[in-house]
């Protein structure tokens, strides 16, 4: 077959005769591209990072060997057929073991962190020198702007305009958590004058 009769026979043939299916395939994927573009989410940050629930158990005095052999190992049976966790990844050094259970997307970091401490608790082969057992959750979250607060006044008065704005971004629906930061936590000072601590026979390193 000649060069020139395959291109009459192939696809770019069948298309430049049938122009108006051409075109019909054209349009479609054309408005299925543009459909798709206003589905597509969209994010500052891409949320890559994983929720984790971490146990740690201190066994002072072990080697590494040890640690592996009379803690994580037990950690990871009574963990391994709970729900929810996608990868058990532990390391285990000179006195101390952690275990690292990342969640799976779109579970209930909650329930699986209640899990994991009902499972923890439910160990009864772990060595007697070893301490309680820590198990902690940690949720990532991603900022997605931050507000500055400043001005000419005081910090106590910058702290609750921070407040108020802080109160005020709760309020609406699609925002599930402001924090504030770089503010100290209020203190309560107490001046007793010494002339009425006199009058009642107490010094300033005295109490009542």
């Amino acid at each position: 077959m000649k060069l020139s009769e395959a291109w009459q026979k192939g696809p770019i043939a069948w298309m430049a005769r049938n122009s108006v299916t051409a075109n019909l395939l054209m349009l479609t994927l054309i408005f299925g591209g543009l459909l798709m573009t206003s589905k597509i989410q969209q994010e500052v940050f891409p949320a890559f990072a994983m929720d984790r629930v971490t146990v740690s158990i201190a066994y002072p005095g072990a080697t590494p060997e040890e640690v592996e052999q009379g803690v994580v190992l037990s950690v990871e049976e009574a963990v391994r057929t709970l729900e929810g966790i996608d990868e058990v990844r532990s390391t285990a050094s000179e006195g101390s073991a952690s275990i690292a259970l990342d969640l799976l997307t779109g579970v209930d970091p909650q329930k699986v962190y209640q899990d994991v401490q009902q499972a923890v608790a439910r160990i009864t082969t772990l060595p007697e020198e070893t301490e309680r057992p820590q198990v902690t959750l940690d949720v990532h979250k991603h900022g997605v702007i931050d507000i500055q607060v400043y001005g000419n006044v005081d910090e106590l008065a910058l702290y609750h305009a921070a407040q108020h704005v802080r109160e005020g971004l709760l309020q609406r629906s699609d925002i599930t958590q402001v924090d504030l930061e770089g503010a100290r936590d209020l203190e309560v000072h107490i001046s007793i004058p010494e002339a009425v601590l006199r009058s009642h026979g107490l010094t300033l390193t005295e109490g009542p």
